[in-house]
């Protein structure tokens, strides 16, 4: 990615004064801090967008997650939506029409030139910019990446003599089995693991999606079509197998909250999992690089690591990925001083230019300092693995983590309530499988 000095000349600048822009930038999970460093350096030269000196200021607002996407529709049912806000890794087809995609002219400006198409792959994982393109068009460039790990108590793990973390689902279910303390009424004294349960897990609906797609399933494919109950064909190092992946993950996962199994581990009545994990009383929980912060402020003295996610002996290696990227309004709704300047100023353009500038290395590195994320370059990558902390399982991830396409964020509800009432009728859990399922399909009608 190309970003060179390219302030306008001296002379003109003592001549005339710079046209004032100013960008309206919305994030939901970063600080303002995250953002200031990059925010500052950015602001703190002026620049030429097409013959015209510019200086430019960014305001960074942070949303709430609940009230964030009523937020953007109010206002841009009044055409004046942000110029950059994020979108989730899921929400491109949903938000596609509001956008401006980059492309070989968006923010030209004489010696200032854009990441190509053509370079696009080797900067990035391919999976990690799947989700950005829509129509062969890019709409945005991944900060960071973050997908799903293990979580696990080293002083539990020590008690119990289990010398690593678990790297399979099968030495995940033995390490399960030492760990957790059941009393004689069949009673979870302490749990091993926070799995089998929906609403008392955090992001238990993406846990038991990544169990689907390790699986071979697509859970939700491109095309919307729902593969959680039905019977799929896999390629395997046999050849061809018909298998039901979903069905399969689901039983897998609600075993280990049936007491009549020998990996019970995990009830209804457990705390949320996020804050039984800080207050030690689980071993392991599967969560989001996103939750170290929130763990450090639980309970700052926590003896925990972080572990690749476990995954099935002999497979290709599956992840889920769960990312939040910037993206531009392709509204030119920005403010500019004086007023009889903006039919000279592109807002979408200098809005690209800010997140190209934000792209290199040297300026993402702030943000992934600050922000405490994983990278999405591959150069940056490869310099976070080799650091072997908390933060490297994440970055060692990037190349194999991939989602679904849930292209409504209610399907994770669906899912939630699937799981919790399989738990209080286990008989019926087919059928309980097709309700959810039929409940999907109703959405898709809705739209």
């Amino acid at each position: 990615m190309i970003y060179p000095d390219f302030k306008a000349p001296a002379s003109s600048r003592e001549n005339k004064k710079p046209i004032e822009v100013t960008l309206e930038f919305w994030g939901v999970w970063d600080n303002s801090d995250d953002w200031s460093k990059i925010i500052e350096k950015f602001e703190n030269e002026t620049y030429n967008f097409n013959g015209q000196e510019v200086n430019v200021s960014i305001n960074y607002t942070k949303k709430e997650i609940g009230q964030y996407e009523n937020d953007l529709s109010y206002l841009k049912q009044r055409d004046i939506e942000p110029n950059i806000f994020v979108i989730n890794n899921n929400w491109l087809e949903k938000y596609v029409d509001w956008l401006e995609p980059l492309n070989e002219n968006n923010a030209y400006a004489e010696e200032y030139e854009l990441i190509k198409y053509g370079e696009i792959t080797d900067i990035f994982p391919t999976e990690t910019i799947r989700n950005l393109f829509f129509n062969n068009k890019l709409y945005g460039i991944p900060l960071y990446s973050d997908s799903l790990a293990l979580f696990y108590n080293k002083d539990l793990f020590k008690d119990a003599k289990i010398d690593s973390p678990p790297k399979t689902w099968n030495e995940f279910k033995t390490a399960v089995r030492k760990l957790t303390d059941i009393n004689r009424r069949n009673e979870i004294v302490r749990p091993g693991a926070a799995l089998g349960c929906g609403a008392n897990i955090n992001r238990s609906s993406d846990i038991l999606a990544l169990l689907m797609m390790q699986g071979g399933a697509k859970v939700i494919d491109g095309n919307r079509d729902i593969d959680i109950n039905k019977e799929i064909e896999v390629n395997t190092l046999n050849g061809i197998e018909k298998r039901n992946p979903g069905k399969k993950a689901i039983i897998f996962y609600t075993e280990f909250s049936d007491p009549k199994k020998n990996i019970y581990t995990w009830n209804n009545n457990q705390d949320d999992s996020i804050k039984a994990f800080a207050e030690g009383k689980v071993a392991m929980i599967i969560t989001y690089s996103y939750q170290i912060k929130k763990l450090l402020a639980l309970n700052s003295d926590l003896n925990y690591g972080v572990s690749p996610m476990p995954q099935l002996e002999n497979s290709t290696i599956v992840n889920f990925a769960n990312v939040w990227t910037p993206v531009v309004s392709k509204n030119n709704n920005c403010k500019i001083e004086p007023p009889e300047a903006h039919s000279k100023v592109d807002c979408a353009k200098i809005a690209w230019s800010f997140l190209s500038f934000v792209n290199e290395k040297e300026n993402v590195k702030l943000y992934l300092d600050s922000a405490k994320k994983a990278a999405a370059r591959k150069d940056l990558i490869a310099e976070q693995i080799e650091l072997n902390n908390k933060i490297s399982v994440f970055a060692s991830q990037a190349e194999n983590a991939i989602s679904y396409n849930k292209f409504d964020e209610r399907i994770d509800g669906i899912l939630i309530e699937m799981i919790d009432t399989i738990n209080l009728d286990r008989e019926n859990w087919e059928k309980i499988v097709d309700e959810a399922v039929r409940k999907i399909e109703e959405l898709k009608s809705k739209e």
